[in-house]
């Protein structure tokens, strides 16, 4: 068996698989999608080992992963994550679609695509305080809470002015706070699953003056235990978007959960840092008893 590795830099996740894979000793191959070109046609025509069984996508690059995804998949290529879980994992506004169309909670958002339409969408129905996202990007990145009219017509004003017309697709969400309740509740919760199973979960804690809890920007991590309704409502996220490796964002409070995200290339050494689960183990395990 052969492993391919779909990269545009080796991060510590993917130092991890390369050597779980070695003690495994299982052969692979990187694909630097940096350094490589694809003549768009059917044919498995990349320089790889005919034994090469599949390709796993650890691209930082959304678009990089994506799109070589999809023309890796027309070649024949087995692709884990599969494109289709890509594309709808790596936009917030079609996770959300999906994961309403499969009546999976998730909170109340409203997407729209001007200033004035946004105002009238949280004053009427989603009410102060309102997240705004990005509907592409990752580690929390230009996700600002908008407390009240001010606060919010500032923020519309900014990305009105922005080239990126991206950032002109205003994805509204409520605000849920889970420290009202209990001051001590994670602000968020990541759950690691690995084809049928949760192998990992973390609760994530904002840092000091910041909502957001990413660990990027600062965030802490404790280990939670995977309660059954976690554990449902994380495979339930998960199959909605075939995802076979993913992590699962999920807030709430009491038992009362919600799936804001879901990654595509869920990076993994907060998780590890908090769980101490082998992670990169478990993938390789799984590329092993399901792509012999």
């Amino acid at each position: 068996m052969r492993v391919g590795i779909l990269l545009n830099r080796i991060t510590w996740e993917v130092k991890q698989i390369i050597t779980e894979l070695e003690k495994k000793k299982i052969k692979h191959e990187e694909l630097d999608n940096r350094k490589i070109f694809y003549i768009l046609s059917k044919k498995k025509d990349l320089n790889l080992s005919s034994d090469c069984k599949v390709i796993l996508e650890r691209s930082l690059s959304y678009l990089r992963g994506l799109y070589s995804g999809a023309i890796l998949e027309l070649k024949g290529y087995k692709i884990v994550n599969n494109y289709e879980c890509l594309h709808l994992s790596g936009n917030k506004l079609l996770t959300t679609l999906k994961l309403i169309e499969n009546d999976i909670p998730t909170p109340l958002t409203s997407v729209s695509f001007q200033d004035n339409s946004s105002i009238e969408a949280i004053e009427s129905t989603i009410g102060y305080p309102t997240v705004i996202k990005p509907i592409i990007g990752s580690w929390g990145r230009m996700i600002a809470k908008l407390d009240d009219y001010n606060s919010a017509i500032s923020n519309l004003e900014c990305r009105e002015t922005m080239g990126n017309i991206l950032q002109k697709i205003y994805y509204l969400q409520e605000f849920i706070s889970t420290s009202e309740s209990n001051p001590h509740a994670p602000t968020d919760i990541r759950v690691f699953v690995i084809g049928d199973r949760c192998v990992a979960a973390m609760g994530r804690f904002h840092p000091e003056k910041n909502f957001r809890s990413n660990i990027a920007i600062g965030g802490t991590a404790e280990p939670i235990e995977i309660t059954p309704e976690i554990e449902k409502l994380s495979l339930s996220a998960a199959r909605a978007v075939q995802g076979e490796v993913v992590g699962i964002d999920l807030m709430g409070v009491e038992g009362e959960y919600k799936v804001i995200e879901i990654n595509g290339t869920p990076q993994f050494q907060g998780i590890v840092g908090a769980t101490k689960i082998n992670i990169a183990r478990e993938i390789v395990e799984y590329l092993e008893n399901n792509y012999k």
